[in-house]
């Protein structure tokens, strides 16, 4: 490192790369590609990667590489066996605004019944009133209270909504208005939303399964934006064919 400055090697898009550079200009970045050969002079002391890595990874981490960031939620895709003892991060919660957005639009589709609700002419038999329900009284069930969970909790208890959380602690949710309770049976049982926001480990692996589906509430909106295998795709599948599960 000597006579040079502190140096990222990057294999993100060329335009996040260039805010980077841009927002730390004290620091080099070069980017290098993602597969094959590149330099022989070229080294660095962290690495920003993909979630999965690359296909050079092995390569790369022997120019010098001490930090790896992956840039995603979770290193669950990630080939941890080629790190040694190099430290390695990942981008969990950067995302956990946009991604609570999202979820409080989704509940309110479902409950407003959008877009099926939407008026795109007069009806031809004349108008008539549609039931739509509504975000405020109703019950959440968070699975999950880390940086996404508790961004959702935040939006959602000014809506009026009950906010109730499933953690692998029994540690006070951090956010006002939200009550832990101790089993994911006893949230499902409660909620007329369950927004999955949980690593994926594998103690939560198909942590929805069959007997957790089975004990949601009759017609239950289920949202999930963890991994997929936390939720059993085949169990998932027959809940909605039966019309257990929304």
């Amino acid at each position: 490192m000597s006579g040079r400055p502190f140096r990222i090697l990057v294999q993100i898009r060329k335009e996040l790369a260039e805010r980077l550079a841009g927002a730390v200009p004290d620091v080099e970045s070069v980017s290098i590609p993602l597969e094959g050969d590149f330099p022989p002079d070229v080294d660095g002391e962290v690495l920003l990667t993909l979630p999965w890595g690359s296909p050079n990874l092995a390569q790369v981490l022997a120019r010098g590489v001490r930090w790896v960031h992956a840039l995603g939620t979770g290193v669950d895709r990630f080939p941890i066996h080629l790190l040694g003892d190099r430290v390695l991060t990942c981008s969990r919660g950067a995302s956990a605004i946009p991604i609570a957005e999202w979820v409080l639009a989704v509940m309110l589709a479902f409950e407003k019944r959008l877009p099926d609700a939407w008026i795109r002419g007069a009806p031809a038999g004349g108008w008539s009133r549609m039931a739509l329900g509504g975000l405020h009284g109703r019950t959440l069930g968070l699975v999950g209270l880390g940086g996404i969970g508790t961004a959702v909790a935040e939006r959602a208890v000014p809506f009026g909504m009950r906010v109730l959380a499933c953690r692998r602690t029994a540690a006070p949710a951090s956010a006002a208005g939200v009550d832990v309770v101790g089993s994911l049976p006893a949230l499902v049982a409660s909620s007329d939303h369950v927004v999955i926001a949980a690593p994926s480990t594998p103690t939560t692996r198909h942590l929805f399964d069959r007997e957790v589906l089975a004990a949601m509430k009759p017609g239950a909106h289920l949202v999930n934006v963890a991994r997929g295998a936390l939720v059993d795709q085949d169990a998932l599948r027959a809940a909605l064919d039966e019309g257990r599960v929304a």
